[in-house]
């Protein structure tokens, strides 16, 4: 198979404690580890337009069996992930993580999440500016000079 539904089955698989791998039928699926629910690939081969579509097995029941986008069910998965692994940390922290693995997401599997209101984290200059201005320029200036040796 090889292709966008089996990446992202393989990427959901790989999202412990969530998930976890295992073969059914001879593929590899990504199999819940809170509810049992399986996520198995599709063969898109056939089609000109591959969107990483996946068969989902609730409970891993097959006659509990549905076909929906990839990309959907990672979301959801994602932001479970992400905020289980940062418990304790603030949205801002959350919604940094998020956006990495989005784009860790679209690098392993071609498709893309959906979180459409999720900003680019701001850089490590900008961080460090607010943290200037919160607690005034004093601090930097006494820092750099301390550092130089100067004063």
């Amino acid at each position: 198979m090889n292709g966008k539904s089996e990446a992202v089955v393989g990427f959901l698989a790989n999202l412990l404690p969530l998930y976890d791998g295992e073969r059914h039928e001879g593929l590899w699926c990504a199999r819940s580890l809170i509810d049992g629910t399986r996520i198995l690939p599709i063969d898109e081969s056939d089609s000109d337009d591959e969107q990483g579509w996946v068969r989902v097995q609730w409970q891993g029941d097959p006659s509990r069996e549905q076909e929906t986008r990839g990309d959907m069910l990672a979301t959801v998965a994602l932001d479970r992930y992400v905020r289980l692994q940062g418990a304790g940390y603030d949205e801002e922290a959350i919604a940094g993580e998020l956006w990495f693995m989005a784009r860790h997401f679209h690098f392993k599997t071609g498709c893309d999440v959906y979180l459409p209101q999720l900003k680019e984290p701001p850089s490590q200059l900008r961080r460090v500016g607010r943290v200037v201005l919160k607690f005034g320029g004093g601090v930097l200036v006494n820092a750099v000079s301390k550092l130089s040796g100067v004063g």
